[in-house]
């Protein structure tokens, strides 16, 4: 090709990309994502800009104790790549490989950030990506814009309509919300990720990455697309292993309603599956090994039931997923799942499959919950639009259909707003588990001075939950799931802390898993009195306001 054509060539691409990048539709997009992050991040600027001086925020906004799970092995990943299970007493070798954690220890040291930083930043990139990758599926999967931004903008701030509960707590005067799990369960609502998980956040990116370019590879009849998918697929092996579960689904019900609808075998995507197989299987398989093969991280997995987290029945599907999920219930019909439009054929399989993922008989189920969103939104999407909205505007106008559409997002966003405005009220308390006291954070820089990976620290599970990520000790109480015998150790700390407790007792205890400090404050237990009760084998090292800090003599 000349020379001039070249040019003319770069000059028609320059064109196009120009034309993509002020496309209305793009414009919207941006606008729109950008507006999703700011205010998700509402609470966490309230919570850094109004603490008082004598508090410190740990940067996170909701779920303390899995967080702090994921920056102990982000503190070990700092300078190795295998981090052991350091919320537990029990000493065991590093063995797990995390590569969420592992990139961002490593980024840590190389830019000197704190886990608050280093958690916000991997919010806000996470929020991005899961925002970019859903408006990219939806892409190539509607053609008709207009549906398009209806399944985009209810998959970013569609939630459940557990708001009820809040109101008839309030009204009854109830000390707690019934049905929690129906307000609070994260895994199938987008904002909310936004919010406080990145690490879902990221999962969910991978998921529709997984799927999208496998649905891509089948439009183009294109292997390479296979590839990505696979990739996508390896990514999550190490970092959100449940989800291969999802894809394996999915995929493989998509593939069996192909090979049905065209009395052929889907040649092209088996080829895809193997691909992708290829690469979600070791990363999975080694997983599958550490949990059979490690008794410390078998243990972990065993005592999931402890959070009591289980997808809520059936019944009350609705008030969990709300109106959009209401909405894709009435726009699914079975011939769906025998459409000649590889896309409707794609988003009926996916709604359908998850409601076997939710309740398959698997301490993590509720895990199995993310990714339902997106076909609940591609399907709500459809319905308002080719039914809804004709149904209004030939009964009531164009007002009509304004009215509805306002009223239809308002109720799918409004236990969202809720979701804010809480944790902003929540963190303007500035207390535990999300704000540390200066007493306690020098209690935990002391620790982190004077302790190795072979000490042991106990203390009551509020404080005692923030050692593994502030120090290089094991914890003896920090997690209900990574904590082995969680309810027993529960029952011994709280022997330990108790004046009356005899002293052989106490001294078994901190014997029996090699105790080096424990950590007690005020509130805990009264000082002079633990301190007489307790001499004879703990000193006293360190003292700073409320807290005091005793080695093992």
């Amino acid at each position: 090709m000349s020379i001039q054509g070249e040019m003319i060539r770069s000059e028609h691409l320059q064109t196009a990309i120009k034309a993509r990048l002020w496309h209305p539709e793009t414009i919207y997009s941006t606008i729109f994502i950008t507006s999703i992050i700011i205010i998700a991040s509402f609470p966490t600027i309230f919570a850094y800009v109004t603490a008082p001086e004598d508090r410190f925020f740990t940067g996170v906004v909701y779920n303390i104790p899995d967080h702090n799970q994921y920056f102990a092995w982000l503190r070990d990943f700092r300078y190795q790549h295998l981090a052991a299970n350091r919320l537990t007493a029990e000493p065991n070798e590093p063995a797990l490989f995390h590569l969420l954690w592992w990139i961002s220890g490593k980024a840590g040291v190389i830019f000197d950030l704190s886990f608050g930083a280093i958690f916000n930043i991997l919010r806000i990139i996470g929020g991005i990506t899961l925002l970019i990758s859903g408006y990219l599926l939806f892409r190539v999967t509607i053609a008709n814009e207009v549906q398009r931004k209806l399944a985009f903008t209810l998959f970013a701030t569609g939630g459940g309509l557990g708001i009820v509960w809040v109101i008839i707590k309030h009204a009854q005067k109830l000390e707690d919300a019934p049905f929690p799990f129906d307000i609070y369960t994260s895994e199938p609502n987008s904002f909310f990720l936004v919010l406080a998980f990145p690490h879902f956040a990221l999962a969910l990116s991978l998921i529709i990455g997984v799927i999208g370019f496998t649905f891509v590879a089948y439009q183009r009849q294109q292997l390479r697309y296979a590839i990505v998918a696979g990739i996508c697929g390896f990514l999550i092996g190490l970092q959100h292993a449940y989800d291969i579960l999802t894809l394996a689904a999915v995929l493989g019900i998509f593939g069996l309603l192909v090979w049905w609808r065209d009395r052929q075998f889907p040649t092209f995507l088996f080829k895809c599956g193997i691909i992708i197989a290829a690469f979600t299987v070791p990363p999975g398989a080694y997983l599958s090994w550490l949990v059979l093969n490690d008794a410390t991280w078998g243990g972990k997995l065993a005592q999931f039931d402890n959070a009591g987290a289980w997808t809520p029945n059936l019944f009350h599907l609705p008030i969990l997923l709300g109106v959009p999920f209401l909405l894709a219930l009435a726009s699914f019909r079975l011939k769906m799942l025998r459409s000649q439009d590889n896309a409707e054929l794609l988003f009926a399989a996916w709604f359908v499959v998850h409601f076997v993922l939710a309740y398959l008989p698997v301490s993590f189920q509720i895990h199995l919950l993310l990714g339902w969103q997106v076909p609940i939104a591609v399907l709500a999407a459809r319905l308002i639009h080719t039914r809804i909205w004709p149904w209004i505007r030939q009964r009531f106008g164009s007002i009509g259909v304004v009215t509805a559409t306002v009223a239809i997002l308002g109720l799918s966003m409004i236990t969202n707003v809720y979701l804010v405005v809480w944790r902003i009220v929540d963190l303007g308390r500035y207390q535990q588990p999300y704000f540390l006291t200066s007493d306690e954070v020098k209690a935990l820089e002391w620790l982190a001075t004077h302790t190795t990976k072979n000490d042991v620290v106990l203390g009551v599970l509020e404080i005692n939950q923030h050692v593994p990520p502030w120090t290089d000790a094991h914890a003896f109480l920090a997690h209900w799931a990574g904590t082995l015998d969680y309810y027993v150790k529960i029952d011994m700390v709280a022997k330990v802390l108790d004046p009356n407790t005899p002293s052989a007792e106490r001294t078994a205890i901190l014997d029996m898993y090699n105790v080096r400090y424990v950590i007690v404050r005020e509130q805990d237990v009264e000082r002079e009195q633990f301190s007489a009760a307790a001499g004879e084998v703990l000193t006293p090292v360190f003292t700073q306001g409320a807290v005091t800090i005793y080695r093992r003599q």
